[in-house]
């Protein structure tokens, strides 16, 4: 009896035990694949651009760099072109740009004004602005000629569903440009289908152009949705 007894709890203990590492490795799947297909919420006092620019005002000073959407399409940045200290740049000109694998997206600022500062360390280790695009990896800061971008900006919840519309718009960009197959450029998700990160390096060179006109060119709120 005291052997059954023993063979029991063994069996039991064994039983147990498997069923708490499957849960334990189910849950560390779910932390590795859902940060890659969702969108984190916006920082607070963050403003976006209909082109993937946000900006940030300290002390009357403007920093502007580009958004996670943005970090995502691309997946690594591995060089960024910024305008040189005291230039004066607007949204009509498009005078920054990201590049990876020899191609480039080029984006216009939101606010018309004077260059103060650029992020060097983000121009010496571009991957910041794909590791954190709110953070250490900003782009330049400037003295605005205004406080409102003229393309229209959003914040707060605002921008978090149009954030998200974004992906939607995205994943239907990429599965055209794949010719209809999924293929790398889409992750699934128990929510469906998201673009992977570095979504965009599968692409080719008129894709990343049809890119650059529907996502980060300067637009009216009227026109973000496409």
């Amino acid at each position: 009896m005291t052997v059954l007894l023993m063979l029991g709890m063994i069996v039991t203990f064994l039983g147990a035990d498997k069923i708490v590492r499957t849960l334990r490795s189910a849950k560390a799947r779910r932390r590795v694949e859902v940060p890659a297909g969702v969108m984190s919420d916006p920082p607070e006092g963050i403003a976006f651009a209909m082109n993937h620019t946000w900006m940030k005002m300290e002390e009357g000073i403007a920093v502007i760099g580009m958004d996670e959407f943005l970090a995502r399409m691309l997946g690594v940045v591995e060089s960024v072109l910024l305008p040189p200290v005291g230039a004066e740049v607007a949204p009509a000109n498009a005078e920054v740009s990201v590049s990876r694998g020899g191609r480039r997206l080029r984006l216009a600022p939101p606010v018309a004004g004077r260059v103060l500062e650029v992020n060097a360390g983000v121009l010496r280790n571009p991957a910041l602005a794909r590791r954190d695009p709110y953070g250490s990896g900003w782009l330049f800061k400037m003295s605005p000629a205004g406080c409102v971008p003229v393309s229209g900006s959003l914040s707060g919840a605002a921008a978090g569903e149009w954030l998200r519309a974004q992906m939607v718009l995205a994943k239907e960009f990429l599965t055209s440009a794949s010719g209809g197959g999924r293929g790398a450029l889409i992750t699934t998700l128990p929510d469906g289908g998201v673009p992977s990160n570095g979504a965009l390096m599968h692409c080719d060179a008129a894709a990343w152009e049809e890119f650059e006109r529907r996502f980060t060119t300067i637009r009216t709120p009227e026109r973000a949705t496409h």
